[in-house]
């Protein structure tokens, strides 16, 4: 299996976890929702005067890593 394939298998099997993604602009944290057709889907919770949950999309190709929370 290559690396690409691998990354995919081990994305889909942690839905539901909290993830820390970062791109080479920005540094993402939240719960994976879905990974689909090299597009990841996290759902980020905004912290500010109210709380806020939004939806992020991130393409595997401009990961540089990711760190998954237990």
């Amino acid at each position: 299996m290559n690396f690409s394939g691998f990354l995919a298998t081990q994305l889909l099997q942690s839905i539901g976890l909290t993830l820390e993604i970062a791109t080479d602009s920005a540094l993402f944290e939240g719960v994976l929702i879905k990974f689909e057709n090299g597009l990841i889907e996290l759902e980020e919770t905004v912290i500010g005067y109210e709380r806020e949950n939004r939806s992020v999309f991130i393409a595997l190709s401009s990961v540089n890593f990711i760190k998954v929370q237990l």
